[in-house]
């Protein structure tokens, strides 16, 4: 019985609960900054919310960009949305996919399925080892900030996530 539990978890695709997993990468995102000794992230619903639409864009229209098709920034989306809070803004994505690996083998196909919490390592392994993507992570400015995921039909899993800060930056002087 053991046996065909294991087998049946293989074959099944996972059953990824979206807004934890946001909140995975976010905490992951809020750890790393604390190793930096910067200030955490504080979560924002509406930031969230338009992170989410930029990936569920990103995962129906098949593009991967930080500017939509029609050519959208992060700042333009959220001023066309009307959240007017942030001078500062920054954004990272990332794609990762609901598998790690595919096996077939006599015609039959099996997928080595990644849990929630790997897909969150993953994207974070990704982004600090990207030093743009590091350098937004490790921005000081920033003091909230919201994650949006969206898994597209191909089992790839678009992450988007914006920051906000609501001064906007000081040049440093030498």
């Amino acid at each position: 019985m053991t046996i065909l539990i294991a087998l049946l978890f293989v074959l099944q695709k996972p059953d990824i609960q979206i807004p934890d997993l946001e909140h995975m990468i976010q905490q992951s995102i809020n750890v790393q900054r604390m190793a930096y000794n910067h200030e955490r992230l504080e979560w924002d619903d509406t930031l969230g919310s338009l992170a989410r639409a930029h990936s569920e864009d990103m995962a129906k229209r098949g593009y991967f960009s930080h500017k939509s098709p029609e050519g959208l920034t992060p700042m333009k989306r959220l001023e066309q949305a009307g959240y007017t809070k942030c001078r500062l803004v920054g954004e990272n994505i990332y794609q990762n996919n609901l598998y790690s690996g595919v096996t077939t083998e006599k015609k039959k196909t099996t997928y080595d399925w990644n849990t929630p919490e790997k897909i969150a390592a993953t994207t974070l392994k990704g982004w600090m080892d990207s030093e743009g993507h590091r350098n937004t992570i490790l921005e000081k400015e920033y003091t909230r900030d919201g994650v949006g995921v969206a898994i597209a039909s191909d089992d790839k899993v678009y992450i988007t996530q914006i920051f906000c800060g609501v001064a906007a930056a000081v040049p440093q002087t030498n």
